[in-house]
């Protein structure tokens, strides 16, 4: 998707104290957005897999938040500090009515065979994009109760936690989601039959993200703003090695190893 832009309308109602020190901003579609935003020379490509990961995500068909790239005004930033307020920062709308499955997600998760479905998909898309922060200790899940859905955030520590000049790493077994206890309850007693139907779902959804390959890093390159420095050949390489055949397929064969593995 293209995305869009807006910008603040009122001064930063909370700084959030988590790594990236996050605020929460009400912006110009009057909808209120959590942004991460430049803090130190290495945070653009945080920004960028931010980038990355949501439009991946999106064109995966994960459920995500509604992500823009936000202008937070100078006068808005009064009383907190940043090293670069002419960047625009990357923001995710901020969601209401569901839980952090980080925090508690114990006697309130439904358990179903289309949750099931999801959190093997983020499971895959994880492996794939080598996210190193949705795992055992820290699941970056939100639970939508209405709907019984799983809601991915946060993806600067995708592609081994923002690292551009190394090759891509695959997971280990404890990196993954798969390996925790929410993943224990909501694959608990799956059946051999409908592991199986899940697989060729995933396999099939894998081969067609694939296949959209340019259309994908055309998105992505079009939406890193300019002033993020970034260098963009460094990301086009990042993204030719996502999608090179042999990654996918060392990708697709470790996840099938620990979804097994899980429902042993």
């Amino acid at each position: 998707m293209k995305i869009p832009e807006y910008h603040s309308i009122k001064s930063i109602k909370k700084q959030f104290n988590t790594g990236e020190e996050p605020v929460l901003v009400k912006c110009s579609d009057l909808n209120e957005y959590i942004c991460k935003y430049m803090r130190s020379l290495s945070t653009p490509y945080k920004l960028v897999c931010e980038v990355i990961g949501a439009e991946l995500a999106y064109e995966w068909g994960l459920n995500i938040p509604m992500f823009a790239l936000i202008k937070i005004h100078p006068e808005h930033w009064t009383p907190f500090l940043t090293i670069n307020l002419s960047a625009p920062a990357f923001g995710s709308q901020l969601q209401k009515s569901v839980i952090d499955i980080t925090s508690s997600w114990d006697n309130v998760i439904q358990t179903s065979s289309s949750l099931q479905l999801q959190l093997l998909n983020i499971a895959l898309f994880d492996i794939w994009v080598s996210n190193e922060d949705r795992n055992w200790n820290n699941a970056n899940l939100m639970y939508d109760t209405a709907s019984n859905g799983l809601i991915v955030i946060d993806h600067g520590c995708i592609l081994n936690t923002a690292t551009f000049d190394y090759k891509l790493s695959l997971l280990t077994e404890n990196e993954s989601i798969l390996y925790s206890d929410l993943a224990h309850v909501i694959l608990k007693d799956i059946s051999t039959e409908l592991s199986e139907k899940f697989l060729l779902e995933l396999e099939a959804n894998f081969i067609k993200i694939r296949d959209k390959k340019d259309e994908i890093i055309g998105k992505i390159l079009e939406s890193i703003p300019i002033n993020w420095n970034v260098r963009i050949d460094m990301v086009i390489s990042k993204m030719n090695e996502l999608f090179d055949q042999k990654w996918m397929d060392d990708c697709w064969k470790t996840f099938v190893e620990y979804f097994k593995e899980a429902i042993r």
